[in-house]
């Protein structure tokens, strides 16, 4: 933005108070970033600007700001300042409920977020700091990516390095990553938001993409708009590229705070010990009737989750999408931990293809940051047919098998009604060879290689073919081996641990947790890799 003339800029022999002037001088033009009109305009398209999302997020007075004073500049040949266009991604530092945090996003009132002449340097800053202090790193994005016209000005078209992601991944390995998607965002932008634990975007706000409508038009004419393109339906519903959906941005900025709340400040590190005032010993009396007599009805999975944990306070990730799996973060006894259920008025509880890919996903986020694991499984298997193979649903599911069998960090089951096949074995996996998983059952438990019913009917063909009444022959054979599904006989056998009333679910996996905390002290200290989206 042009400057008056007339302004003096200090210069070496001018008094020091005129330094301080001008400092607080040209602060004062960043704080106008682009201008009146364009704040308005962001204002009348429903959304905040950065700062006043940064100041909605953290603790009042804490934020600290890094570079306030960088910014594209020119000087006239007396030295004095006649034009300031302040960088266009604010970033510093802050505290969120008295944690401290590194905070960044893009200004979108400036060259709508794209990041051009000194701006691009700016992120590299932020990053390395939350890695070097060992605190999350928090990003609200909304910028467009590269710009033609900065390949105009620069007079040649470069061909990307890939230096700006190698800082990226190096987060993922150590520190907590949100990011709240808070408009369009597309190219670089779109994916150093991805490159993040979890993220978040406002509805019928926010869209992202590689390429916004305009060029996915004149590359391959399919002519959309950025709603359809890239927005929460797309992203959170139908491909899970983003974790959560958000009413607001107020309502971002929560989940972004729930998210961290639950996360050690490194991957070295253990979560804290909050005092949530629920006692351990709590015996939820609704768990004894929670599950129908009739397995074929169904149950509030979530509710069961609630009554279960501290407070009934369950954050969960990525609702929206592979909606047969439930997972989330909780707290037993004040300790953090992941939760993992099934919904059994979603495809039967049964693992599709991104509910393996889901599962895998939130295991790694666990077994990365040293949280145990706490699962409640109704999974009658694979999800079957045409569509499911169409989808490589067995060759995903063996990926949730994988990422369950190496992650270290222990976990206990609560067999809450069934457990079939392959997928079921996923969360039981040992994370090493000599490793001890606990496995608790209820009355409603029932678990196999394969569903009575179509074991029978696959291993008894033959003879089912041959009888008089297939039907009733069919029928007769099930009958006869229900009682091979009592969990009773797996207890007498051994398969379980226990078999438990249901009402002492939570102090069992309150005590499970609190016995857990030397051993995920020790496993913070490995070597960690980065969580893949």
């Amino acid at each position: 933005m042009p400057i008056d003339g007339k302004y003096e800029t200090w210069k070496p022999g001018m008094p020091w108070q005129k330094a301080i002037d001008d400092i607080a001088f040209i602060k004062e033009l960043a704080q106008e970033m682009g201008g009146a009109e364009r704040i308005k305009r962001q204002h009348e398209g429903g959304r905040y600007t950065i700062r006043e999302r940064i100041d909605k997020m953290v603790d009042t007075g804490s934020f600290l700001e890094a570079g306030p004073l960088v910014g594209a500049t020119e000087y006239d040949e007396h030295g004095n300042l006649v034009e300031f266009l302040p960088g266009a991604y604010v970033m510093g530092l802050a505290e969120i409920d008295g944690r401290p945090v590194a905070i960044g996003g893009d200004d979108f009132t400036i060259s709508g977020g794209s990041p051009h002449n000194v701006h691009k340097h700016q992120r590299q800053f932020i990053q390395p700091l939350a890695v070097q202090y060992g605190i999350p790193y928090i990003q609200l994005v909304e910028g467009v990516g590269h710009s033609s016209k900065s390949d105009e000005a620069a007079g040649h078209m470069g061909l990307p390095s890939g230096e700006l992601w190698w800082r990226g991944v190096e987060l993922l390995t150590k520190v907590p990553v949100a990011a709240g998607i808070m408009g369009s965002v597309a190219g670089a932008p779109a994916a150093f938001a991805l490159m993040s634990h979890f993220t978040v975007m406002v509805k019928g706000k926010s869209q992202i993409f590689p390429s916004g409508p305009p060029v996915v038009e004149r590359a391959i004419g399919e002519k959309l708009d950025k709603e359809a393109l890239g927005g929460a339906k797309m992203h959170v519903h139908e491909s899970g590229q983003v974790d959560n959906e958000a009413e607001s941005e107020e309502d971002a900025f929560e989940q972004i705070k729930q998210f961290i709340s639950y996360l050690p400040n490194t991957t070295a590190d253990t979560a804290p010990r909050l005092e949530t005032g629920d006692s351990p010993e709590r015996r939820p009396e609704e768990l004894l009737h929670i599950i129908p007599p009739n397995r074929r009805h169904g149950y509030d999975p979530r509710k069961l989750i609630r009554l279960v944990v501290d407070n009934g306070e369950f954050f969960e990730m990525r609702r929206g999408w592979a909606t047969a799996l439930i997972t989330g973060f909780a707290r037993l006894d004040g300790y953090s931990v992941g939760v993992i259920g099934n919904d059994p008025y979603k495809l039967g509880g049964a693992m599709d293809g991104p509910a393996a890919d889901k599962y895998a996903h939130f295991v790694d986020l666990c077994d990365a940051f040293n949280l145990p694991v706490v699962i409640f499984l109704d999974m009658p298997g694979f999800m079957l047919g045409s569509h499911a193979e169409r989808k490589a649903t067995m060759r995903r599911g063996i990926r949730a098998l994988i990422a369950s069998a190496e992650a270290q960090v222990p976990k206990v089951e609560f067999n809450v009604r069934k457990a079939y096949g392959v997928a079921a074995d996923a969360p039981h996996s040992l994370g090493h060879p000599h490793g001890v998983n606990l496995r608790f059952g209820w009355p409603a438990g029932e678990w196999g290689g394969i569903p009575i019913e179509g074991g029978v009917a696959a291993a008894y063909k033959r003879e089912i073919l041959n009888a008089p009444d297939p039907d009733k022959h069919r029928e007769m054979i099930e009958e006869r081996l229900l009682n091979l599904r009592s969990p009773f006989r797996a207890a007498h056998k051994g398969d379980v641990v226990d078999l438990i009333d249901p009402r002492d679910t939570r102090r069992l996996a309150c005590k499970f947790v609190k016995l857990a905390q030397p051993m995920l002290a020790k496993l913070a200290q490995r070597p960690k890799r980065a969580v893949r989206p």
